[in-house]
C-alpha cells in the first residue's frame, strides 16, 4: 500500500485503559520521509473536542470520505508524567530551535 501526505488512515492507537484500538488519523509527514522510512507522522482525528485551542474542526467537505460524527484533528501528541521513567537532561535552546526547523521540514 502506498501512503501519501494528506491520506486519512486508520491506525492502531494505544488508548489508556483500553489498550490498542483502531483510530482515524491524517498523514502529515512529507512523501519523501514516508517512502524512505518505515514510519510516518500522523495527527489523530477525534469526535471529542477536548482542548479546543489544540484542535482543528474537520468537516466532510474537507476530505474524500465522510465521518459519522463531528470530528476534530488533534494537533498535539499527548502523554502524561506517569509515562516518564526518568529525566535524562535538557537540550540547549539554539540546538532545539534548529531541530524544530528540521522537524518542520521533514513533516511539511
Amino acid at each position: 500500500m502506498t501512503l501519501k501526505q494528506r491520506d486519512v488512515v486508520e491506525i492502531n492507537f494505544y488508548h489508556s485503559g483500553f489498550g490498542f484500538k483502531p483510530h482515524p488519523a491524517i498523514i502529515v509527514s512529507n512523501d519523501e520521509l514516508n517512502e524512505n522510512e518505515d514510519f510516518f507522522y500522523v495527527v489523530l482525528i477525534s469526535s471529542k473536542n477536548t482542548f479546543p485551542e489544540y484542535s482543528y474542526p474537520l468537516t466532510d467537505e474537507m476530505t474524500t470520505n465522510k465521518f459519522q460524527k463531528k470530528s476534530y484533528v488533534k494537533c498535539q501528541i499527548i502523554t502524561s508524567e506517569k509515562n516518564v521513567i526518568q529525566k535524562l537532561g535538557t537540550m540547549k535552546k539554539n540546538y532545539f530551535d534548529e531541530m524544530v526547523e528540521k522537524i518542520i521540514d521533514s513533516i511539511f
